[in-house]
């Protein structure tokens, strides 16, 4: 139960709008608590072997969230589309939101997989001094999460 609320946590930070963070764009709030990530990592890892690839791990993450945000962006476009189209069927939109949701679960599964490499090479000293840092940009995130 705790690794799901811990996941479901850095999904929110890491997905999270950013209503309420001043002038920071989504783009620039998870580049800010992945940057984060990264500085706490090289704090709370002492092998440079092991901090190297927790780095390369967050880096891949870091990609596959970005390309997440961006076919959020893509799936509200064509959402929209779809609704202004009078012409769209049940079936269409229906295979649409089907379509969607297997791509979200297929997404979140990977994110879960990265998020298992991470704990397989940390130690559970280093993992919960990971998960203890709370920073100004991941608490924003957080704050501002309504949905992914």
């Amino acid at each position: 139960m705790k690794h799901l609320i811990v996941t479901s946590s850095l999904l929110a930070i890491l997905l999270a709008g950013c209503a309420g963070s001043g002038d920071m764009s989504l783009v620039d709030v998870q580049k800010q608590a992945f940057d984060d990530l990264r500085a706490e990592i090289r704090i709370a890892i002492n092998d440079p072997g092991r901090e190297t690839e927790a780095i390369a791990i967050v880096d891949e993450l870091a990609g596959k969230l970005e390309s997440l945000l961006q076919k959020k962006v893509e799936k509200q476009e064509q959402s929209r589309k779809l609704n202004a189209n009078y012409d769209t069927t049940r079936a269409e939109f229906d295979a649409f939101v089907s379509a969607s949701n297997t791509d979200v679960r297929l997404n979140l599964q990977r994110i879960l997989e990265q998020r298992k490499a991470l704990i397989e090479i940390t130690t559970p000293e280093e993992w919960t001094q990971l998960l203890d840092a709370r920073t100004e940009a991941i608490d924003a995130a957080f704050d501002s999460t309504q949905s992914i």
